[in-house]
């Protein structure tokens, strides 16, 4: 199942307090992880484009015609909260597809777009959150031989939109996502694999009323900066049939603030997401405009923190106060099905996950 940063990248679920402003963080180690992907990435593209110069005519194209891929998609989740025996439940509906085009022989580029809705597990920490829209947006730039591998940079913007309420407020929340990915990929016989890392840096802002007063406010969401670490394998077990495995790991880092009242230090957030998935072609005729619908499945666990913060008097003068933050950790576990529409649709899974998608 070849990875394409497109419907699987919403905007994964933070456990956002309606809140004042606080600072943003500078990017510090998270630039030097960035770079060094850049890097990575720079010499692996230069180290498999000096030998594809010498046979360039023997060699297949990347992208042997432009082709579209579209799915459907709908996701449920369930959550174990940590401070009860509950079990929250969550749904989101997601529609979309992306365009792949070559680029000469040996490049080609394509570009994503998907968005839904999303009902979420409600959490001790996230309040009333009883919707967000979601829209996802980029494309990838890659180098591909379907002989041997590929490498690769994409790029995606994505948006999340959310009301919340408590005792005290009403408020609506937008945060916005940008993700840089690098990935590199080796195809050997009926397996492929892949391994990539992510630099992600999340902002956000939250307009509402305060309901006692009826005053209005808007504030910015802590800018948090982080990175993701992945690798995963497909294997096709027949033309009609692929089976895929991956795992992802990142951390992101939450700036701390001090207003001269209250405090609270910088925390990291730590997720952890392991996945299989399957695609399958069905042996039916391919409609009169060439295009072949197909079924996938995917079935996931994955743990997201969350934060709780314990507010403690200083010594000194006045009300002023230290606040520590601790973590607590939910799982989650979800079953994705989707319908995928491929355009043209003539190839098996393995031909089209290295030659077309």
């Amino acid at each position: 199942m070849a990875k394409t940063l497109g419907i699987d990248d919403a905007v994964a679920p933070q456990d956002r307090r309606i809140s004042g402003p606080r600072p943003g963080a500078g990017l510090g180690w998270q630039s030097r992880v960035f770079a060094a992907g850049w890097a990575l990435g720079a010499l692996l593209l230069l180290a498999g484009a000096g030998p594809a110069r010498a046979d360039s005519e023997a060699a297949p194209r990347a992208v042997e015609s432009l082709n579209f891929t579209g799915l459907a998609e709908l996701q449920v989740t369930r959550a174990d909260q940590p401070l009860s025996s509950d079990t929250e439940t969550g749904r989101e509906a997601l529609i979309g597809g992306w365009l792949t085009a070559p680029l000469g022989e040996r490049f080609g580029v394509r570009l994503a777009l998907d968005g839904g809705v999303a009902s979420l597990p409600e959490t001790p920490f996230s309040g009333n959150l009883p919707s967000r829209s979601l829209l996802n947006v980029g494309g990838d730039l890659f180098m591909r031989d379907p002989s041997k591998g590929y490498v690769q940079l994409g790029y995606r913007w994505n948006g999340a939109w959310w009301s919340g309420r408590d005792e005290l407020q009403i408020g609506d929340v937008m945060v916005s996502g940008h993700r840089l990915r690098g990935s590199a990929g080796l195809f050997r016989g009926d397996f492929d694999l892949e391994f990539g890392i992510e630099y992600l840096r999340l902002t956000g802002e939250v307009t509402g009323t305060t309901l006692s007063t009826g005053n209005d406010f808007s504030s910015a969401l802590p800018t948090e900066n982080g990175f993701l670490l992945l690798g995963g394998s497909t294997w096709y077990a027949a033309d009609a049939l692929a089976l895929g495995f991956d795992v992802e790991w990142g951390r992101t880092e939450i700036p701390g603030f001090d207003n001269g009242v209250s405090s609270s230090p910088s925390a990291h957030r730590d997720r952890f997401q392991a996945r299989f998935g399957a695609d399958w072609q069905p042996p039916v005729a391919s409609p009169g405009v060439g295009a072949t619908v197909g079924l996938s499945l995917g079935l996931g666990y994955y743990t997201v923190p969350a934060f709780t913060s314990t507010i403690t008097p200083t010594p000194g003068p006045g009300f002023e106060t230290e606040t520590t933050v601790n973590d607590v950790y939910s799982f989650y576990y979800d079953i994705r099905l989707g319908v995928t529409v491929y355009f043209p649709g003539t190839s098996s899974l393995k031909e089209r996950a290295r030659s077309y998608r």
